[in-house]
């Protein structure tokens, strides 16, 4: 497939639709452990009826772990533990996401990408309802190997 083909491609064929997401009121505690054990990188927040509210990535908790400290200290340990314990989703997540549906393109995620500093983009339907994940990875996966389309298997 040539690069025209590519970013043809709609963005319900590449994403990611089984996510792990959290509430707004998880503890960042919890939110940390999903970054640890699922090795993941971006962390959607959710509502109850399941609307797209903000996104953690781990750059966030590892900046919020640095901040005013260094990691491997006693004392920054415990004032790390505090932070995690002490703070919810909604006091870090990021708001202002750019968002896409499924039937945008590849090439308008690219943009998006291009344009700005992160590398997820949130997928909602029209009412706003989070029904997948678009990374800068899932891009590199589908630019760079031969793994079929999600339409294809």
């Amino acid at each position: 497939m040539n690069t025209k083909d590519l970013l043809r491609i709609k963005v319900k064929e590449v994403m990611t639709s089984e996510l792990i997401t959290v509430k707004s009121d998880t503890i960042l505690k919890d939110v940390n452990m999903i970054f640890e054990k699922e090795n993941i990188h971006h962390v959607p927040v959710i509502s109850i009826e399941n609307k797209f509210l903000g996104i953690i990535s781990k750059s966030d908790i590892l900046l919020l772990l640095d901040w005013g400290t260094k990691l491997s200290l006693p004392v920054s340990i415990r004032k790390n533990f505090f932070l995690l314990t002490s703070n919810l989703a909604k006091d870090v997540m990021v708001t202002n996401v750019i968002k896409v549906s499924p039937d945008d393109t590849i090439q308008r995620c690219v943009q998006i990408f291009r344009e700005n500093y992160f590398k997820a983009l949130p997928v909602v339907d029209d009412n706003d309802k989070l029904i997948g994940i678009i990374t800068t990875y899932d891009l590199m996966i589908l630019a760079y190997t031969d793994l079929p389309l999600l339409g294809e298997l």
